[in-house]
């Protein structure tokens, strides 16, 4: 009996230990597995939940963190290889510690070449703000920052610009574990926007060039044509037959067509540039359009045409606006009127539009009406763009380049109104009507200029009325003197300011009308001089230069008033009915 019971226990002991042997040997299977990468290889527990069902279940639970921590790394770490941006991994002392395939091709060095180095002995800064600058606003911040520097590369010794980003990386128990750069090669960026800078200067250089000459071309031209223009219209008013009277009036009218063509090339220049302004000034606005349209009166009865004006009785006497962009719109409008009508009629009429009551915003609708040629209406597109007619032929037949209807919508755009055609009008077959509206102020009546006292007419000034005419041109001088004594005055002429102010010392002038370009002494510095001497007068600017900002710095300069070359009798009227009390007149 007790011989059986230990063979028993015997049996039972080998069965034990043949278990625990092929467990063991299953556990170190799942242990190579999981070594292997083998991350998903799984043993099954006994059911005694021993010490070994333990082992097992630690194993499989570090294989599976294993797993993730695996996957997690090759996540990263191909992420990491392919960003095309450089990378960097530092260590707290800003030593390398990994670098990925862009950084090796930026610095031309392996990973296992750049590791154990510091940041500084790969790259260097010639401007002395670059790494340690970062490094010191790094340790400032505390957390991350952006920076842009140019940086040397020791190795290729090669300058490059780079954006980037410095940020901490933390362990797990939130403490500073390294530092994460990425950056960005931007030379060719950086190099890009160097041309476009130097491309930007070399166009602002070039239209500036171009400025100046078209200033320059305007006011070497318009000082001849004031001379044409000028010793034409004393002409028409001296005994003339018929065909001497028929030829001047032709070469004052190409005079005036030259004119217009000049000041157009001008401001569609300015307006490309933009470099003209709206105005808001008080002005007549019954008398100023008037007076503009007198000339073009005339160039209408040269071709049998009759151009008239007609104000709606609700136009006030005086608004607030721009009348010089304003008048220049409706010229354009009656100038290619007259151009393309050959028989019949102009007609321009000026209303004002309805107001509410609370505001002071009146719409000025000018409309030019006329029974020309007509726009097909497939065309009426294309007349506002310049440079573009209806026709080509058109160019060809009645000239001009298409610029007149391109500045006038530009011009209205400025003042914030709209500018419409109609053609052909109403029941024919041709003639056309252009309509603009603006808005202006109006004006109360205790801010309204004063009332005129009529219009100047030759003789109508006093003998003891004496005019300064200051030109270094002797036609411009010439022209302007004959034109004065007309009225009726005395008139002195000076070649230079220095001689303007000798005669200013001892002759008392009632005005003095004062060229802007003179060699020596320009007349901005005259005038300068002669209101620091005293005279209080009104000087009024006589030039070519034409520009808005040439008239302002005259002002600025002390002048009162200026009239341009070339110069209508209709001009000069105003100006000096503007300034009759300074005149003496009777």
């Amino acid at each position: 009996m007790p011989v059986l019971k230990w063979q028993v226990l015997l049996f039972c002991n080998l069965t034990n230990v043949k278990v625990l042997k092929e467990r063991i040997e299953e556990i170190i299977t799942l242990i190579a597995e999981v070594a292997n990468g083998n991350f998903d290889y799984e043993i099954e527990a006994s059911e005694t939940g021993d010490e070994l069902d333990a082992l097992i279940s630690g194993i499989s639970m570090l294989g599976q963190e294993l797993k993730s921590s695996t996957v997690s790394r090759d996540f990263m770490q191909s992420i990491y290889k392919g960003v095309v941006d450089v990378l960097l991994v530092l260590n707290k002392d800003f030593t390398i510690r990994n670098v990925n395939e862009a950084c090796e091709d930026l610095f031309g060095c392996k990973e296992n070449e750049l590791r154990g180095l510091h940041l500084t002995e790969v790259l260097d800064n010639p401007d002395k703000q670059g790494i340690s600058h970062i490094i010191k606003a790094l340790e400032a911040d505390g957390k991350y920052m952006n920076a842009d520097a140019q940086l040397m590369l020791r190795k290729q010794n090669r300058l490059i610009s780079v954006s980037s980003s410095f940020s901490y990386l933390l362990n797990n128990r939130q403490e500073v574990d390294g530092i994460l750069i990425i950056a960005k090669d931007i030379s060719e960026l950086k190099q890009k926007e160097l041309e476009l800078k130097e491309a930007k200067t070399k166009a602002e250089a070039a239209n500036e060039a171009k400025s100046n000459f078209l200033s320059s071309m305007s006011h070497e031209i318009r000082t001849p044509l004031n001379g044409i223009m000028g010793f034409t219209n004393l002409l028409m008013e001296t005994e003339l037959n018929p065909d001497q009277e028929q030829y001047v009036r032709l070469i004052n009218t190409s005079g005036i067509a030259l004119t217009k063509l000049l000041s157009d090339i001008l401001d569609l220049h300015k307006i490309e540039q933009d470099k003209i302004t709206v105005e808001h000034i008080p002005f007549n606005i019954r008398e100023s359009i008037t007076s503009n349209l007198e000339p073009y009166k005339h160039l209408a009865q040269s071709k049998g045409l009759s151009l008239t004006c007609a104000f709606d009785a609700l136009v006030p006497e005086v608004v607030q606006g721009d009348p010089t962009r304003i008048n220049q719109v409706l010229i354009n409008l009656v100038s290619n009127a007259i151009k393309f009508t050959s028989s019949g009629s102009i007609h321009v009429e000026i209303k004002a539009g309805q107001r509410t009551a609370d505001s002071t915003r009146i719409p000025l609708i000018c409309t030019v009406t006329d029974t020309g040629i007509g726009i097909p209406p497939e065309k009426q597109g294309l007349i506002f763009d310049s440079f573009t007619q209806s026709d080509q032929s058109t160019n060809r037949k009645y000239g001009g380049f298409g610029l007149g209807l391109a500045i006038s919508k530009k011009l209205v755009n400025l003042m914030q109104g709209g500018i419409e055609v109609l053609s052909p009008l109403p029941g024919l077959l041709h003639g056309s009507q252009f309509k603009f509206t603006v808005d202006v102020e109006a004006v109360p009546e205790a801010g309204q200029m004063p009332s005129p006292t009529g219009p100047v007419t030759k003789s109508k000034l006093e003998e003891n009325v004496h005019f300064l005419v200051v030109d270094d041109n002797e036609l411009n001088r010439m022209l302007l003197e004959n034109v004065l004594k007309g009225y009726g005055a005395f008139v002195t002429t000076a070649r230079s300011g220095e001689e303007a102010l000798q005669l200013s010392k001892t002759t008392e002038f009632s005005l003095v009308f004062m060229d802007l370009q003179m060699p020596e002494m320009d007349g901005f510095e005259a005038t300068r001089l002669l209101r620091t001497a005293g005279f209080t007068n009104p000087i009024i600017a006589f030039s070519a230069n034409v520009y808005q900002e040439d008239i302002q710095k005259s002002l600025m300069a002390g002048m009162n008033d200026h009239l341009s070359k070339p110069f209508y009798p209709s001009d000069l009227d105003a100006l000096l009915q503007k300034w009759m009390p300074y005149l003496l007149l009777s």
